[in-house]
């Protein structure tokens, strides 16, 4: 089966989304608008949770062979962004199923998984280099996760939110990459500029931290683990 296992957990959620949200929403193409989010979900829920016992789980190669810890983070992400792509190509079929149009503006997804994937691959140096030191980090990301995907229109837009909630889905990061992302691919107009601007914004910022707390911990890595 191969990569193809990595579509069953989607396609599980996608089949609950319809049962439940389908028709009650009232959203045209329902399951492009959901897969739209669900594949960008996946990618970043994957990656991280791969990634934050990257360096923990290659304690023996740190000690026996002279690799940098930071190819261990970076492997997990490049890893999973081949998959992010191969789903990504499912779905374009998928949109000519459903009817949709090709366009070049579909282009403009490429620039954005670029800068999920920055955004990814800072996280995922800050959470691997903290749980070296802190096991637990592993565990608590694990809880957080299914509080953060449900704080994320995935399966429903950002309109039926309550306002006086707003502000915490505008301030959930995976929203704003993913609702650019859904421009891109669902939305029949183009992203606008701001979108691009906090996106690369979050993208950059993320990354430099991450690539900080690492670099000043990676020394004591083999001591700790």
């Amino acid at each position: 089966m191969g990569f193809f296992w990595g579509f069953i957990k989607p396609l599980l959620y996608l089949l609950i989304f319809i049962v439940i949200f389908g028709e009650n929403l009232g959203i045209p193409n329902y399951p492009l608008f959901a897969t739209s989010g669900l594949i960008f979900w996946f990618f970043f829920s994957n990656v991280t949770g791969q990634a934050i016992g990257s360096v923990v789980g290659s304690a023996g190669l740190l000690k026996s062979l002279n690799i940098p810890a930071y190819f261990f983070p970076l492997s997990e992400t490049i890893s999973e962004l081949f998959n992010f792509l191969l789903s990504l190509i499912v779905f374009f079929v998928a949109m000519r199923w459903f009817g949709m149009v090709y366009d070049l503006k579909l282009l403009l997804v490429i620039p954005c998984i670029f800068l999920f994937a920055i955004f990814s691959l800072g996280l995922n140096l800050f959470l691997c280099s903290i749980n070296v030191f802190f096991k637990d980090i592993g565990i608590i990301w694990g809880t957080i996760q299914p509080a953060l995907f449900f704080l994320t229109p995935i399966a429903y837009k950002e309109q039926y939110i309550v306002q006086k909630y707003k502000a915490i889905i505008e301030y959930n990061p995976i929203y704003q990459f993913i609702k650019l992302g859904r421009s891109i691919l669902y939305e029949p107009t183009l992203p606008p500029a701001h979108q691009w601007t906090v996106c690369i914004s979050i993208a950059v910022i993320t990354y430099v931290v991450g690539h900080f707390v690492f670099y000043r911990l990676k020394n004591q890595f083999i001591s700790a683990i």
